[in-house]
Formats: structure tokens, C-alpha cells, sequence
């Protein structure tokens, strides 16, 4: 019988209580896939679609207990509602740090057997 793999947090954790196991696996699958895509966006984009770019992220992150992630990019989605609001490197560089700290135990969780 395959072990129950252990909720990388809280957040993870809730959904399976929600959604049941496989269901919140296929879901941070999905968000594993996509994020790297969100976040060209995010440095390519014009400015509605960076803020369409922010809001996804955001709540799929926050979905994924990464909470400082999604915090830090809810103030992004803020700032690209006035007209001088912006992503630059740096938004960039720090949303891809804050991911890769937490990355590791949703692809664990994500793809144990």
C-alpha cells in the first residue's frame, strides 16, 4: 500500500481535506507546471497582463501555503493598477527566490508515490 505523503503545510493539508489526496496532488502539480509561464508574463507583458499575471499567481500561490509569495506579489498586483505601477528584475528575481524556497517539498508531496 503507498504511504500517505506528508502535506508540505497547512494550506496543502486544508485541500486535502477538501479536494482528498489526489486531487490536491493534481493541483500542485498543475501549479508546479505553470508558474515558470506566469512569471514570463509577469517580465514580458504589458501592464494589464502583468496585473492578470500577479492576481493568478497570487492566488494560486497562497492556495500553496506560500504566503509570503503571495503577499509580496498582492502588492505587485497593487502597484500595476496605477499608471506609473511596473514589474522590474528585481520583482522578478525575488519572486523566483521566494518560490525556489518552497518548491522542493510541493514537487516532494506532488510526486511521491
Amino acid at each position: 500500500m503507498p504511504e500517505f505523503p506528508t502535506p508540505p503545510n497547512d494550506s496543502i493539508a486544508q485541500l486535502i481535506d477538501i479536494l482528498g489526496l489526489e486531487d490536491t496532488r493534481d493541483l500542485v502539480r498543475t501549479y508546479l507546471q505553470e508558474y515558470d509561464g506566469i512569471i514570463r508574463v509577469l517580465s514580458e507583458g504589458n501592464r494589464e497582463v502583468q496585473h492578470r499575471a500577479a492576481h493568478s499567481l497570487k492566488s494560486s500561490s497562497s492556495l500553496m501555503g506560500l504566503e509570503s509569495l503571495a503577499s509580496y506579489l498582492a502588492e505587485l498586483e497593487l502597484r500595476l493598477t496605477q499608471s506609473s505601477g511596473k514589474v522590474n528584475t528585481d520583482d522578478i528575481e525575488l519572486i523566483a527566490k521566494k518560490i525556489a524556497g518552497s518548491i522542493q517539498s510541493l514537487k516532494v508531496f506532488a510526486n511521491s508515490e
